[in-house]
């Protein structure tokens, strides 16, 4: 085995099991970060504020990784409850803001917190998606003509993170949308002529798995309709897969930062039609 082979061992031990890390005092909120010098990245990862959004309270490390890859500091991987990351966000002044990021986990691996050890990343992160959905993202109610007697309500911009497509990974803020939207559905269901709910996934992945995931996503919203009391024969289910995008990224985009920008196509549409009074 040569020295070079032996060294990858020896890091990819260190990673998995951890060791202590040198940490600072306690910041207002209680959190300790590790000194930016103990890391191993000393880069860090560059990042649109889009990307790093689409880390949420909830997700497990797994999903973690996908988008931010390993913590960039000794703590390990598992049997840990903090991971923290250094990273550079691209502003849309065209600032870079280096930043450290740490996310905490319970007993079962899942984000409790996430904080930014500063305010100028906190805001720059927590600002409204700079690519965002050309579709409304509040319920929208038209009435059509009065000869039709009908009514026709719709509601858009319920955006699932990358590869996920149940309710518990929908945010916090997209459930209890849909979940307002349905309940008022379901108080009127005598008057409910049909609802069809569009899936939607973006580009990346072959095409049966967009196929699934759009699906998914779809048959997800559609329970939550079941659940208020709609007849599951009033329900339309549309797998999109990802032939409607919203955006266009490019092609030569870092993964990350991919999957940060077409986050608008991750997304399921609801169209309700309501008989007259």
């Amino acid at each position: 085995m040569t020295k070079t082979e032996i060294s990858l061992i020896a890091g990819v031990a260190l990673l998995l099991a951890g060791c202590a890390t040198p940490r600072l005092a306690p910041d207002a909120h209680g959190v300790s970060f590790p000194a930016r010098e103990s890391s191993y990245r000393h880069q860090g990862v560059v990042l649109l504020p889009e990307a790093a959004r689409q880390v949420w309270t909830g997700m497990d490390k797994d999903q973690v990784r996908q988008i931010l890859g390993n913590p960039h500091f000794t703590e390990g991987l598992f049997f840990v409850k903090d991971w923290n990351y250094l990273i550079t966000l691209l502003t849309p002044q065209g600032d870079r803001l280096d930043c450290q990021l740490q996310l905490q986990f319970d007993d079962a691996g899942k984000v409790t917190l996430t904080h930014w050890q500063t305010e100028p990343c906190s805001a720059a992160a927590s600002r409204p998606a700079l690519v965002a959905a050309s579709e409304p993202l509040a319920p929208v109610a038209a009435t059509s003509t009065p000869a039709s007697g009908s009514e026709s309500l719709s509601l858009h911009g319920l955006l699932f993170p990358f590869a996920r497509s149940t309710l518990e990974d929908l945010p916090a803020k997209d459930l209890d949308r849909l979940e307002q939207f349905a309940s008022g559905i379901g108080a009127r269901v005598h008057r409910v002529l049909g609802i069809t709910i569009h899936g939607h996934s973006d580009r990346v992945g072959p095409p049966e798995r967009r196929e699934q995931r759009s699906l998914s996503r779809a048959q997800a919203v559609a329970e939550v309709f079941v659940r208020h009391g709609i007849d599951r024969q009033r329900i339309t289910i549309v797998a999109r897969s990802a032939t409607e995008p919203l955006v266009s990224c490019p092609e030569g985009m870092p993964y990350p930062q991919l999957l940060g920008c077409l986050a608008p196509d991750r997304r399921v549409t609801i169209a309700v039609r309501l008989a007259g009074d």
